[in-house]
């Protein structure tokens, strides 16, 4: 498939140069950017706890608390961005582009995200040809699905379930690491430096393909860019379809993307659907993800020995989420739900400390299940060319479980209780402010 996409791409390129064109002038620099002001009054209860077990199942110990976060109730952000777009037109129609983002803070939202993601400062360095072929893309981009990606309706900028760009005007982040969790948009890859390819739009329809051999970014040239810990050769393909009936709009979006586990992490792989419906200034949709990208086995081995040593775990996550928006005139109204359900399985050696050192097999399998929903509702008023104000309030309530589960001399071993249990809740609400303005 790799072979394919990049043969495919190459010989699209090349027909574009196949005869002499040259441009009038050079590429023509323009700026544009936005600025996302907001402030934020959150209150929250985050509770923790746990329970452990003897070896005769009985309670030696148990416990809940509530950490204490030293963030104030009331809070100011701010998420801006500059972009630096140079373009211009050779004379057979060739369209040349190049695209550079700088992140005017730091992007510190980035990193708890995503393993291969680190803090930055230039988002998005990459180089686009338009034409009659479609579009070609190569540099620091994200990829298809996220590109190509439909989701739950917002008329905000700044505060929704989906807003990767802006997920640090999240008022729950300061409070709970990573704040909101629920995305259900496709990005297995990132920024990460790609080779993409839209096709033309025929009767609505569009598919995109995207390339990443290796998950990184930032990294000027070739030696900066071999880091394949985790993954490698991740593509995604996607669609979209737009049109309309009868004075009502559609919209629906799909992609699958997959990647090379490496070390002892399985093949990546994630699939999304998303759809929205437009009638009378309404338009209602939703979305959905269904991802394994944290999944590793051991040492490559899948599946893996269970009693092996350093077995891994077995990783799964949906998320979903549904909206509705009204607009009229300036005036914009929404309100949107999201979910995000995941589950784990981990076979712990001696690490955990439970381990007997008469043989080789593990003592504990660990289940883990994190609940998580959200409301986002408000509205918006759009007081001058690209600039708009706008109030709501969101909720977010989190559940995290543990349980570790003795076994004797597994794999051939039989359950023998509880060895702990442990858990998480964060329930807040947040009353948000937000001012944006594009240029």
């Amino acid at each position: 498939m790799n072979k394919f996409l990049m043969g495919t791409t190459a010989l699209v390129a090349a027909s574009a140069f196949t005869a002499p064109a040259f441009a009038a002038e050079r590429l023509q620099l323009q700026i544009r950017g936005y600025n996302t002001s907001g402030l934020s009054y959150t209150d929250a209860d985050y509770e923790e706890g746990y329970t452990f077990f003897d070896d005769d199942g009985s309670v030696w110990d148990s416990d809940s608390y509530s950490p204490s976060n030293d963030t104030n109730e009331i809070n100011f952000g701010s998420s801006s961005e500059i972009h630096f777009i140079g373009s211009t037109t050779l004379d057979n129609g060739l369209e040349v582009t190049f695209h550079a983002e700088l992140e005017l803070e730091t992007d510190s939202a980035a990193a708890p995200n995503y393993w291969y993601e680190e803090a930055d400062t230039i988002d998005e360095v990459y180089i686009q040809f338009d034409g009659g072929f479609g579009r070609v893309q190569f540099g620091q981009q994200d990829g298809v699905m996220d590109q190509m990606a439909v989701t739950a309706p917002s008329t905000f900028m700044g505060h929704s379930h989906n807003d990767l760009e802006d997920r640090s005007m999240d008022p729950f982040a300061p409070l709970i690491g990573g704040g909101n969790s629920i995305n259900t948009v496709g990005d297995l890859s990132g920024d990460s430096t790609k080779i993409i390819y839209f096709t033309p739009s025929m009767n609505g329809l569009q598919l995109g393909f995207s390339y990443t051999p290796n998950p990184c970014k930032n990294s000027a040239g070739y030696a900066g860019c071999v880091w394949d810990e985790y993954g490698r050769n991740f593509w995604e393909v996607s669609g979209t379809w737009q049109g309309t009936y009868n004075n009502v709009s559609f919209e629906f979006s799909g992609g699958y993307g997959q990647g090379e586990g490496y070390y002892f992490y399985d093949d990546p792989s994630e699939w999304t659907l998303g759809a929205n419906v437009g009638f009378g200034g309404f338009t209602i949709g939703g979305s959905y993800k269904d991802t394994n990208a944290r999944r590793y086995h051991d040492w490559g081995l899948d599946p893996a020995p269970i009693g092996a040593h350093n077995a891994g775990n077995n990783y799964e996550e949906t998320d979903w989420d549904v909206g509705i928006t009204y607009e009229s005139g300036p005036w914009g109204f929404n309100l949107a739900y999201g979910r995000r359900d995941s589950e784990n399985v981990l076979a712990c050696d001696f690490s955990c400390g439970y381990f007997d050192a008469a043989d080789s097999n593990f003592d504990t399998i660990y289940f883990y299940e994190v609940e998580a929903e959200s409301w986002i509702g408000g509205v918006t008023y759009k007081y001058g060319p690209g600039m708009q104000i706008g109030a709501g309030v969101t909720t977010y309530n989190w559940d995290n479980s543990e349980r570790g589960v003795a076994y004797d001399n597994l794999p051939g071993g039989s359950p023998n209780g509880y060895v702990d249990h442990r858990w998480e809740s964060f329930d807040g609400w947040s009353f948000f402010i937000e001012n944006t303005i594009t240029f």
